[in-house]
C-alpha cells in the first residue's frame, strides 16, 4: 500500500473518533477543529512505524492528547503574560453537542433524549480535564487501561482510579436520571 493510500485509510477509519475526542478535550468547536487538523498534519509529517490497528488508534489519541496539552500550556502562558481574562472564560464553556437536534421536537421521546444528551454533556464538561480524558478514552472510545496509560503517560493504577472517580462524579451529577 502506498503511503498516501495508507494515510487516507487511516484518516477515513479514525477521523470521527479523533474529532469527537478533540471536542471532549477542548469543549470548543473552533479549538477542536484546530486540534483535529494539527493531529492529522503531524500524522502526515511523521507517518506511523506500525500498521497494527490498535497501536495506530492509541498512537493517534496520544498525538491528540499531547497537542491538547501544548494548546493548554500556550493558553496559560498567554493569560499569565497578557492578563487576558476573556480567554479564560472560553475554557469554561460547555461541551459542544455533536448531534444537535434541529427544529421542533416530533415526540416526547426526542425531547427526553435531547435533554439527557445535554445533561450528560454538561456533566462531562464539569469533570476535571484529566478525569474527563480518562473517562472518554475508556468508556466512549473503548481503550483498555494499558492503552490509556500509554496515551496519557500515567501508571495503569492511576488510570483505573481516575476512571472510578470520574464515574462516581458523573453518577452524582446525573443522579436525577437514576431514581432509586
Amino acid at each position: 500500500m502506498k503511503p498516501i493510500d495508507f494515510f487516507d485509510t487511516l484518516y477515513d477509519t479514525h477521523k470521527t473518533s479523533i474529532f469527537s475526542y478533540a471536542c471532549y478535550l477542548t469543549k470548543n468547536q473552533k479549538d477542536a477543529e484546530d486540534l483535529f487538523q494539527e493531529t492529522w498534519l503531524r500524522v502526515a509529517q511523521n507517518p506511523p512505524k506500525t500498521k497494527k490497528a490498535n497501536d495506530l488508534k492509541a498512537w493517534l489519541f496520544m498525538i491528540t492528547t499531547n497537542l491538547h496539552r501544548d494548546l493548554l500550556r500556550k493558553k496559560r502562558i498567554r493569560r499569565l503574560f497578557l492578563l487576558d481574562r476573556s480567554s479564560a472564560s472560553h475554557l469554561g464553556s460547555g461541551i459542544i453537542a455533536l448531534e444537535e437536534t434541529q427544529g421542533p421536537f416530533r415526540s416526547p421521546t426526542e425531547f427526553e433524549r435531547a435533554e439527557t444528551h445535554r445533561a450528560i454533556s454538561n456533566a462531562l464538561g464539569k469533570l476535571p480535564e484529566k478525569l474527563r480524558s480518562v473517562f472518554v478514552l475508556k468508556e466512549i472510545e473503548g481503550f483498555k487501561y494499558l492503552e490509556i496509560s500509554s496515551i496519557l503517560g500515567m501508571p495503569v493504577g492511576t488510570v483505573k482510579s481516575m476512571t472510578y472517580r470520574a464515574i462516581r462524579l458523573l453518577r452524582r451529577e446525573l443522579a436525577v436520571f437514576c431514581p432509586d
